[in-house]
């Protein structure tokens, strides 16, 4: 990278901290101007020299053994990465922040000393343009964003530009920015929404409009949006229209961004819609499945999915009170049973599995996924494999892709356990494709099944992937962590896994997970040697009615005294 801004340095691979001022002149000129003749750069930068040529070519011999690729003969390029020419681009795409990481300082400050004249002119006028242009694009942005309405935001914008090194300079005038007219604002959020086509077939956005937003720098020519700004009330209410107009399965996300508008007109269509997103989105997504939920009016449906998403969040005590709230059903059982099995209560488990496998598709799927389980916990690899199989089938046939593939998954780790897993891992992952946070979940038990073949680095590689992969979700990352702080912690790498478990600790407590919270609190404590901590974690536990893993630190405990 060739580095112009605040500085003129070349960094480099193999070189680094080149600072040969003409040489890299010479570079930054022909990286911002393009391809020059030899005797142009040798009549800018060594003018009335003797042998201005053979200068130049010290210089570039210079910079090729600095690994900087020039080309040409009589006329010469150079293919550098540079900061100046990014700040361009960051700028023509109104990437402001990127604009502004990249704007360390004046364009070759302090390297303008004892220039010949024309090469001093260009510098000045080329650090001038640089600093208009940052003012200009901010400027634009601020305008757009006043007139749509964050008057505050675009305030602290002009600020924020004024304060770049150099901008304050160039500022011929004091901007004044105008709200801009309500159509021209309906239709900005209108196609921002839907896109230019459905903004004008559904809401009959008018080219008057268009022209406005296409003039002020927000829509391009294709009509893509430009600028990505939050809704404000108005766009709420442009996202409420629209809601109406659109069939269920598009309307969901934009009955959401409305919600504190509905009319009582809106609510059952709204309710519906919601529902019918949340459930898309509970298996990979339970987070943001509850806050659909949130405020919306309960009932057995809504409980029983909200219960769901608890559950996949590792809440498993506040997803059991949810579901002894409501009436029996085959469906109820099938999340009771695996919320119960747990929390180690096995018998309560198998009773309520045997009362979902009466139900329909999905509550028999998830009775025999029950089953599977507890086949595994007791060493019955083969008939747990088969189980975890049948449920695969039926999770099919319910429409439950996400649950199909878990299913598929624990079907691998019953058969890993009899030697037989890769070929199971293999087929699950190429089934999963490149669903990031499904393909995380297997690596983990994959990365469990390594640890126990006596294989800790490929346990480490795919827990780091797990958490590379699960960016975004805290129960999948917080497991991660913790499985790692594990497998440090075995290996007597002590600070690594402290690391590691704080963080795991940290991602639970956001995420609401109390149980995996306890049991990397145990960790930990185990880990520094803190047996009050160990306590509290075990109490903790056995609070979430989470039994099996609170004996199995108390076992712990129990050694640790000693």
């Amino acid at each position: 990278m060739l580095r112009t801004l605040g500085e003129l340095s070349l960094e480099q691979p193999k070189i680094k901290g080149f600072r040969k001022k003409k040489p890299l002149l010479l570079l930054t000129y022909l990286a911002l101007e393009g391809a020059r003749s030899r005797r142009h750069l040798a009549e800018l930068l060594w003018p009335g020299a003797s042998d201005g040529l053979n200068s130049l070519s010290v210089a570039l011999t210079q910079l090729r053994a600095a690994g900087v690729r020039i080309e040409g003969e009589e006329v010469l390029r150079a293919e550098i990465p540079c900061d100046a020419v990014e700040l361009q681009s960051a700028l023509a795409q109104g990437q402001l922040a990127q604009a502004r990481r990249l704007y360390k300082g004046r364009f070759l400050e302090g390297a303008d000393d004892g220039l010949p004249p024309e090469l001093e002119e260009w510098v000045w006028s080329k650090r001038e343009a640089l600093a208009k242009a940052l003012w200009a694009a901010h400027l634009r942005q601020a305008e757009a964003l006043y007139g749509l309405g964050w008057t505050e935001e675009a305030q602290a914008l002009v600020q924020e530009a004024r304060r770049l090194p150099g901008v304050e300079e160039v500022i011929e005038e004091e901007p004044t920015f105008l709200a801009f007219a309500p159509e021209v604002c309906r239709a900005f959020f209108a196609v921002e929404l839907v896109g230019l086509a459905r903004a004008v077939e559904l809401l009959g956005v008018g080219a008057e409009a268009l022209d406005v937003l296409v003039g002020r720098g927000l829509l391009g020519t294709q009509g893509q949006p430009m600028l990505q700004v939050p809704l404000t009330v108005e766009g709420r209410r442009v996202a409420l229209e629209l809601a109406r107009k659109l069939p269920l399965g598009e309307a969901a996300p934009l009955y959401q961004a409305a919600r504190a508008l509905w009319e009582e007109a809106d609510a059952p269509r709204g309710r519906m819609a919601l529902l019918r997103l949340a459930r898309a989105q509970v298996e990979e997504q339970p987070q943001e499945a509850l806050a659909l939920l949130a405020d919306l009016a309960p009932d057995p449906e809504l409980l029983l999915l909200r219960a769901r998403a608890l559950e996949r969040l590792g809440r498993y005590k506040e997803a059991l009170e949810l579901l002894d709230e409501l009436p029996p059903s085959p469906e109820r059982s099938a999340l009771r049973g695996s919320v119960l099995l747990r929390l180690g209560q096995f018998a309560e488990a198998q009773a309520e599995a045997e009362v979902a496998a009466q139900g329909g598709a999905y509550p028999q799927a998830e009775a025999l996924n029950l089953q599977g389980m507890m086949l595994l916990g007791q060493g019955r690899f083969q008939e747990a494999a088969e189980a975890f199989s049948r449920a695969a089938v039926r999770f099919l046939m319910a429409g439950e892709e996400v649950r199909h593939l878990g299913a598929l998954g624990n079907r691998a780790v019953a058969l890993a356990e009899m030697g037989q897993g890769e070929a199971a891992f293999a087929e699950v992952l190429e089934a999963i494709g490149e669903r990031g946070g499904l393909r995380a979940r297997v690596y983990l038990n994959l990365g469990v099944v390594k640890e126990r073949q006596g294989q800790p680095a490929e346990a480490e590689r795919l827990y780091k992937e797990s958490l590379a992969l699960a960016q975004g979700n805290l129960e999948a990352m917080g497991r991660a962590w913790n499985n790692l702080g594990a497998l440090y912690h075995r290996q007597g790498r002590s600070e690594e896994a402290k690391a590691a478990y704080r963080e795991a600790l940290r991602l639970a407590r956001a995420g609401q997970e109390w149980v995996l919270t306890a049991a990397v609190l145990a960790n930990l404590a185990e880990l520094t040697g803190e047996r009050a901590s160990l306590e509290e974690a075990i109490t903790l536990l056995e609070e979430a009615r989470y039994t099996v893993l609170a004996e199995r630190y108390r076992s712990r405990l129990q050694s640790f005294a000693r």
